[in-house]
């Protein structure tokens, strides 16, 4: 039996879910002011400068950290592969929301540091693309059904965040149709996650409550993009669609993969589909300081493709890119079709 972790000391306004390990999360919302993310270029230069000194520290001195650290556990264990969803999820909580039950002061430190700040920054960039891409779409097929594609998305934050800002600010816009978040991922956790989040947040007073959403987990590799293809398929026709892949296909795919699942993207969706997700830097176009974390002994294996390589594999499967925003160690885009 799990033994459960509750939050002990909620706070007013923010919602709670169950991890399927039994911890207890706020449950983000960027409208919060708890959850609302900006940062001085001051200060995130002194990030990068913190960063560069870390960078520095021996593998087996962090492993050794990571004992006491669920946050640096989790970057640990991700070293050659990839940061699972609900891992991504607890950095992008910020070190104010973490739960006494499971946080330690190590964790508090390093979700202020320059890795975690970026999940939140990425995060934000995503939520606004998204919600900038759905008014019009949704504003052209009043109560048509909506389908939110997240590829790679855990508990699909992004996207739950999404309808949160297009409610705010637009609320006639999501009023008497159905919508549903498609999260295609390998790992069934995240998605749990956010079943749970977004049944939070349908309740009396919170932020989605009364519209008719449902959130469905669709096992998924990315290298076998044919279930993509067949899951498409399935909207009915007139439907508004959306995607976005957070922190996931364009940080860690191959050239090919990213092309195969953007190409099924452009094929099967409607005409003003979009498709937002963010793009690591290169050396040509980020801070000198950030030119060597692609060598960093032990880290997750990100790619860092560039802005300029990954404008190519897009325009090769039939995109452009329409509107970046831009952050120290990413650029959200947001691709419509060429």
């Amino acid at each position: 039996m799990i033994e459960r972790i509750p939050e002990k000391n909620k706070k007013p306004g923010i919602c709670y879910a169950w991890t399927d390990d039994g911890i207890e999360l706020p449950v983000i919302d960027i409208t919060q002011p708890d959850f609302a993310f900006s940062m001085s270029e001051a200060e995130a230069s002194a990030l990068i400068d913190a960063m560069q000194r870390s960078s520095k520290m021996p593998v087996a001195v962090l492993q050794s950290i990571a004992t006491k650290s669920i946050l640096v556990r989790g970057f640990v264990e991700s070293a050659g592969t990839f940061t699972t969803g609900m891992m991504t999820y607890l950095n992008k909580l910020g070190p104010d929301n973490l739960g006494e039950g499971y946080a330690s002061p190590i964790d508090r430190q390093w979700a202020a540091s320059l890795t975690p700040v970026t999940f939140r920054w990425r995060m934000r960039d995503v939520i606004r693309l998204l919600a900038d891409g759905l008014i019009p779409a949704l504003e052209a097929r009043l109560g048509a059904p909506l389908h939110l594609v997240n590829i790679a998305g855990g508990p699909a934050i992004d996207s739950l965040n999404a309808l949160i800002v297009v409610r705010k600010e637009r609320p006639e816009l999501l009023a008497s149709r159905s919508i549903c978040i498609h999260v295609l991922d390998i790992d069934p956790e995240g998605p749990h996650f956010g079943q749970r989040a977004l049944a939070a947040l349908q309740a009396d007073g919170a932020p989605l409550h009364s519209l008719d959403i449902t959130l469905e987990w669709v096992a998924y590799d990315w290298n076998k993009p044919d279930v993509l293809q067949q899951q498409l398929a399935r909207f009915a026709p007139g439907s508004a669609v959306m995607g976005s892949t957070e922190g996931g296909l364009f940080e860690y795919a191959a050239d090919e993969t990213i092309v195969a699942n953007l190409q099924i993207l452009r094929d099967c969706t409607p005409a003003d589909f979009k498709m937002v997700g963010p793009v690591v830097r290169d050396a040509a176009s980020s801070d000198p300081r950030l030119n060597s974390m692609d060598q960093v002994e032990g880290r997750p294996a990100i790619r860092f493709i560039g802005l300029k390589a990954f404008g190519q594999l897009a325009s090769a499967a039939g995109w452009s890119i329409e509107r970046t925003l831009d952050s120290p160690m990413h650029q959200v885009v947001c691709l419509t079709k060429a």
